[in-house]
């Protein structure tokens, strides 16, 4: 007999699944397809820029009047990766990714997974406090980011710990933020007394 139940999906992006000592809810990051593609495609795009950037700087000539444009050409690269790396983060967390929480006794635990890998942060639960919803501006152009495809922010919801602040829940609907807290705080319950 099995000390894992099978997984339950609730709405598109959440999926909890249980065992006797832990609870988890994996929040599910992929997008529309015609999204992925755009993405997909501005890698591309961007890929083939830092080739012809990198092609240009290996043929410059060797005279002295060439080392401005291979300066220029180097900070240029610099800028190109930095994107170019950015870029194909979002794009491996739409395909890959997925936040996990994961309950036991006494703690919280947050992954940002990209698949297996991602750093897991662990939080007492007799330290967090004011766990609730993040409000964002919708009509600021800094909310209209956070809720923009092409990045990885926009968390939703959040709590103090120790004095910091913690955030989760990227680009969750009020809906979903709403049954999050409500799941966290039964968890909380449930394994504060285990």
């Amino acid at each position: 007999m099995s000390n894992t139940a099978a997984p339950k999906f609730i709405g598109k992006r959440f999926t909890v699944s249980r065992t006797h000592e832990t609870l988890q809810i994996r929040i599910n990051q992929k997008v529309e397809r015609w999204q992925e593609a755009l993405l997909i495609a501005w890698v591309l795009a961007w890929t083939f820029c830092g080739g012809v950037f990198l092609f240009e700087l290996l043929r410059a000539p060797d005279t002295e009047a060439m080392f401005t444009f291979r300066f220029a050409m180097g900070i240029m690269l610099v800028f190109w990766f930095f994107i170019w790396w950015r870029t194909l983060k979002v794009l491996l967390w739409r395909i890959l990714g997925q936040e996990i929480i994961t309950f036991s006794k006494g703690k919280m635990s947050i992954q940002n997974a990209f698949g297996k890998w991602g750093r897991v942060e662990s939080f007492g639960f007799e330290n967090m406090f004011k766990l609730g919803m993040i409000k964002s501006e919708p009509t600021s152009f800094l909310g209209f980011l956070d809720d923009s495809f092409w990045i990885m922010g926009g968390e939703r919801v959040g709590f103090s710990y120790a004095g910091s602040k913690v955030r989760f829940g990227k680009q969750l609907s009020v809906k979903d933020c709403e049954y999050l807290i409500r799941s966290i705080e039964a968890a909380m319950r449930e394994f504060k007394t285990k």
